[in-house]
């Protein structure tokens, strides 16, 4: 019995060629969600970068004058209460000085730890001499204080606003057009007197 190979059988061709594929449009509502998803990543990178952007500038911003000379919040208030008092007056707002802070608190803290409340000093060390001794220049010179034994220390700003408001020759300096500049410092005694200082100079 002789044998034939078995012949491999091709598989039959479709009459009708290759499958086609046909492409769907894209309906509007899916390019909608992808465009909100869009929208929403780049908010999302926007903010983050905002904020690493604010981190950088904080950390590398040169420190303003005010934390230069360790302002506080009373301090700060101060400033502001003049400079609107100023400004009511059609005065302009004076400069903070952190020279002239540093040099009005030590004048307070001198006042606090030795109880009195003069603008010289008991050895005769007067407002210009003050200024002079750190090498300030002005052409003019001025200096208001102020003493209060309220308890609380949040007050004082006000209280010494409207002390000095009362006080002719005090509100003078507040408002006169001749000085530009300013620095303010405010100590506590041990038995808890708030001594307050603000020099004036242009």
């Amino acid at each position: 019995m002789s044998g034939k190979p078995a012949a491999r059988r091709r598989p039959s061709r479709s009459p009708h060629g290759p499958a086609k594929i046909i492409r769907l449009p894209t309906p509007k509502i899916v390019w909608r969600r992808r465009a909100i998803r869009a929208g929403f990543g780049l908010l999302i990178l926007s903010l983050i970068g905002a904020i690493l952007a604010r981190l950088y500038w904080t950390r590398t911003a040169p420190p303003t004058p005010e934390k230069v000379s360790g302002l506080s919040e009373q301090e700060s208030e101060i400033l502001g209460l003049v400079n609107d008092e100023r400004a009511r007056a059609g005065q302009q707002p004076l400069k903070f000085s952190p020279r002239l802070s540093v040099i009005a608190r030590g004048h307070s803290y001198d006042m606090a730890m030795r109880h009195y409340l003069a603008h010289n000093s008991p050895e005769g060390v007067a407002p210009a001499d003050r200024i002079t001794g750190v090498g300030i220049g002005y052409q003019a010179v001025g200096e208001n204080i102020y003493m209060d034994d309220y308890a609380d220390p949040q007050a004082v700003p006000n209280h010494a606003m409207r002390g000095w408001l009362s006080s002719p020759a005090h509100r003078a300096n507040i408002v006169s057009s001749k000085f530009t500049e300013t620095g303010v410092g405010i100590a506590r005694s041990a038995d808890g007197d708030t001594y307050v200082t603000q020099d004036f100079v242009r």
